[in-house]
């Protein structure tokens, strides 16, 4: 309800010209005999004398609130009697001072609960803010695990498919028929840059050099991609692969050397020979 619970009011608030206007309201006036109420015991001097005015008293004037409120000191009096009257404020006065007291004053000004509930809203923020934290963190993660999988996909089809080459049309019948050759041939599942590097040689050897190129290279037990490359291109030269030394193009390092262990004897005498060739044509 509307009715329960306080708020602090900043005691500044009575040097605000709207807060000065005049003539105050009976609310008005009430919030500021409640500002003006000392908020702690406190010791004055008054006409030579020290006066001690304890938490929720102030020493004043009928006239003193006459000028302030814009009223005149009857009204003052009568409102000041009213106040009384409704157990709000006690008040006495005499010639040269009036002094009032309100009563249950840390009902209005209960620094504990106020304590309380600045402990209370700041533990919240701070609860808040973790949890706004945590959650920011859980999504960077997700976030994260997720460009990292990606990364990982992007890896593995680029070690697949180094260079980045376009995917091989499949539908091409003739690079069918030669992929099945290739993986029967001993050569093990085609990936996608072996397909695609198929693919070209087709375009630019034909059908039936690829094929019978595949064939050699399986004969000889040297089942890689840069070998076949080399026996198309003497087989455009016209020169018979028995009679001559094929041109190395093992100088590109994206091409597969065999290892020893991998080449039958005349496979890596063959080769030894393709090497020795191709540096001799450096040279």
């Amino acid at each position: 309800m509307a009715s329960q619970g306080w708020i602090s009011i900043y005691r500044k608030l009575q040097d605000n010209e709207i807060w000065n206007d005049k003539p105050f309201n009976r609310g008005a006036a009430w919030i500021d005999l409640l500002l003006m109420a000392n908020h702690e015991d406190s010791k004055v001097m008054f006409n030579g004398n020290v006066i001690e005015v304890k938490r929720g008293e102030k020493i004043t004037s009928l006239r003193k609130l006459s000028e302030r409120w814009g009223w005149s000191i009857t009204k003052v009096k009568k409102f000041l009697n009213l106040l009384s009257d409704e157990k709000m404020i006690s008040y006495k006065s005499d010639s040269k001072k009036t002094t009032y007291t309100i009563c249950n004053y840390n009902i209005y000004q209960d620094t504990e609960n106020g304590k309380s509930n600045t402990e209370i809203t700041l533990k919240e923020n701070r609860n808040n803010t973790e949890i706004n934290q945590k959650e920011i963190r859980n999504k960077t993660e997700i976030n994260q695990k997720e460009t990292n999988n990606n990364d990982n996909n992007d890896n593995n089809e680029n070690k697949n498919n180094p260079g980045g080459l376009s995917e091989p049309k499949l539908d091409n019948p003739q690079l069918a028929k030669l992929i099945k050759i290739y993986e029967g041939a001993g050569f093990g599942m085609i990936n996608p840059y072996a397909a695609k590097i198929l693919e070209d040689y087709l375009g630019e050897y034909g059908y039936e050099w690829v094929k019978e190129a595949i064939e050699i290279a399986s004969e000889k037990g040297v089942r890689n991609l840069s070998y076949i490359n080399g026996i198309l291109k003497n087989m455009r030269s016209g020169k018979s692969q028995a009679k001559k030394k094929e041109k190395t193009y093992q100088k590109k390092s994206k091409y597969y050397k065999p290892v020893d262990h991998e080449l039958s004897q005349d496979a890596k005498t063959f080769n030894d020979m393709l090497v020795n060739s191709f540096m001799e044509n450096d040279i």
